[in-house]
């Protein structure tokens, strides 16, 4: 059974709604200059359906099931589709524009998430594979995001830094997806101590699909963009 403490279920709804709320920052700030309002008005009404849709899907039951394939396969893969073809859409463009410091400093919500995903395993809701104790050590990326945008506030980052940093985060996030598939109760299980990952089955707990795997993917694609183009930004622009 899943049962996590309230205390770290409103940890975890308050850090998700502190990272819609940087999303909609980025996509504000991304926006062409007389289209700022309508933009940040349309990603709002966006996430609260993104929310509430994520949800009521879990909720549902649906994603349950020994069947092959895993219903919830089909979620991650539609998810992790969205969320590609914002990162390659004009938006996504717009965003790759975005100072490198904050395209990195974005990512800096990954270190209280593996946090509170370390409070679930102490809590028996979570198996120890999926934290620092296990295999997931994704909390060295959301360590070096905060540390890197704390450093772009004073001077350019380095574009070597940006690129080592997007190269290691991009690992660690399909490392962890790829335990959090192969420990879930499906047929594709792999890992098989107790208890299995029911994250995606559970409210608001599959947010960390919907929101923080899909913010980190998006994350990730726009700032290889940004690297890419040669993106630059002038020393004291917050980068």
């Amino acid at each position: 059974m899943f049962h996590p403490p309230p205390g770290l279920t409103a940890a975890f709804v308050a850090l998700t709604t502190a990272l819609v709320a940087a999303d909609l920052y980025c996509v504000r700030r991304a926006a062409p200059g007389d289209r700022r309002r309508r933009w940040t008005v349309i990603g709002g009404l966006a996430a609260a359906v993104w929310l509430a849709g994520h949800a009521g899907l879990a909720a549902s039951g649906v994603l349950e099931g020994d069947r092959l394939p895993p219903p919830v396969l089909f979620y991650l893969g539609a998810t992790v589709l969205i969320g590609v073809a914002v990162a390659a859409s004009p938006v996504g463009r717009r965003l790759a524009a975005l100072p490198l410091g904050l395209l990195v400093g974005l990512h800096a919500f990954r270190l209280p998430l593996e946090m509170i995903l370390h409070g679930l395993y102490s809590a028996g809701d979570l198996p120890v594979q999926m934290t620092w104790s296990g295999y997931n050590f994704d909390v060295v990326t959301g360590a070096s995001a905060a540390a890197l945008g704390l450093f772009a506030l004073r001077r350019p980052l380095p574009r070597a830094a940006a690129w080592a940093f997007n190269l290691l985060g991009s690992a660690l996030l399909l490392t962890v997806v790829a335990i959090a598939v192969t420990s879930a109760p499906t047929p594709l299980r792999q890992f098989t101590n107790d208890p299995p990952v029911l994250l995606p089955f559970h409210p608001p707990f599959n947010w960390i699909v919907g929101v923080h795997v899909w913010t980190a993917l998006v994350g990730h694609i726009v700032l290889f963009r940004a690297l890419a183009a040669g993106s630059r930004t002038e020393p004291g622009s917050g980068n």
